[in-house]
């Protein structure tokens, strides 16, 4: 951090902060922020990444910016683009508008940039410097660089359970474990990710709307698991087809296609029967259909399965405050692991929610 200024990572947050605002709404492109500074410290132009199809966010900040962007410096969170994709390089317009230097947090894993884009604007006299605050530039599209390198959807598990694990008591009358702020923050979660997932016994049991209430934005696209097709035609989710996109994914031995019906609903086959292979050709499958990050929220079922064949990038752990000493499990494995191979988490973080508690991390999976 020596070769940069306290400014300089002031301007670097500034677009840290822009990045954050638009992630969710910018798949499947990444959230990126921009800024641009005058030679005399004032800020001249500021923007992020649009809808896709929409400018990137240095095109933002440069039409902001205008006549006085030359000889100013960017700061961006993402290597600028050098190619033609849904829009023009950016490294064209940087170059064009005639700006002094390029300072930005981390480098684009897209192969079509990966580099270039540095090395392009280098090439033209400009000043490049990288590394600024790359690790908070990465987190923020973990997914997307995950997505873009395996060519799969990012995978985030989402479990609400009591202080002793049950995700509903033995009644299985229970709807919800935890209060409502965090309920709040789960919604952020969804608005955060391109897709919302399910089983179908959650989906016959709660009839979720899977849609984000909770917070403004966008509404990722829902997505129901069912191993024979069939889905209640009374539910949420299908009587409302047309609100957001709409997937049921079918582990099938018939050969891998997607069928649209007159309901609006698309059913995904597979073409595989076997859970771990299904599930695997369901990421890319999601990827190629431009879902980059799908959250699963359950059930047991589901979450387990994700988990056992070690697919989970980033898990999420709510626990209301409570005990209800009998129910049905969070996780339950159809074979328990050893202490000495068992799942942990790198990367932890967890929180006070109201009453609620929140444990977060990447899973580790033994090998």
């Amino acid at each position: 951090m020596r070769q940069f200024l306290e400014s300089d990572v002031l301007y670097m947050r500034m677009a840290l902060d822009l990045a954050c605002s638009v992630k969710g709404k910018t798949f499947p492109n990444p959230a990126v922020g921009a800024v641009i500074v005058d030679s005399d410290n004032n800020i001249i132009g500021k923007g992020a990444t649009q809808k896709c199809g929409g400018p990137h966010a240095e095109i933002v900040a440069l039409k902001q910016a205008g006549n006085k962007a030359k000889g100013a410096t960017l700061y961006v969170t993402l290597e600028p683009c050098c190619h033609f994709g849904r829009t023009p390089p950016c490294c064209d317009s940087i170059i064009a508008c005639g700006l002094k230097k390029v300072v930005f947090a981390v480098e684009d894993p897209n192969p079509a940039v990966a580099g270039k884009g540095c090395r392009v604007l280098k090439n033209h006299g400009i000043e490049v410097k990288t590394g600024m605050l790359g690790d908070e530039a990465s987190l923020i599209n973990e997914d997307f660089f995950w997505a873009v390198k395996m060519k799969r959807a990012w995978v985030t598990l989402k479990l609400a359970m009591t202080l002793d694990g049950r995700i509903a008591d033995c009644s299985s009358s229970s709807k919800w474990i935890t209060g409502d702020a965090a309920r709040e923050m789960v919604h952020e979660l969804r608005r955060c990710h391109a897709a919302v997932a399910v089983g179908k016994r959650t989906l016959q049991k709660d009839n979720p709307r899977l849609n984000v209430r909770h917070k403004k934005g966008f509404s990722p696209a829902r997505i129901v698991f069912s191993t024979n097709g069939i889905i209640p035609q009374y539910s949420y989710f299908y009587k409302h087809a047309d609100e957001a996109r709409s997937i049921v994914v079918v582990s099938s031995s018939r050969y891998s296609e997607i069928i649209k019906e007159d309901s609006g609903v698309e059913f995904w086959y597979t073409g595989e029967k076997d859970p771990e292979r299904s599930f695997n050709k369901f990421l890319e499958m999601a990827y190629s259909q431009n879902l980059t990050s799908i959250f699963f929220e359950g059930g047991q079922q589901i979450g387990s399965q994700l988990l056992q064949f070690k697919l989970v990038n980033r898990l999420y752990l709510f626990y209301g405050n409570r005990l209800t000493g009998k129910g049905i499990e969070g996780v339950l494995f159809s074979k328990g692991l050893p202490l000495s191979d068992c799942i942990t988490l790198s990367g932890i973080q967890h929180k006070t929610i109201g009453s609620d508690f929140l444990i977060s991390g990447i899973p580790v999976y033994s090998k």
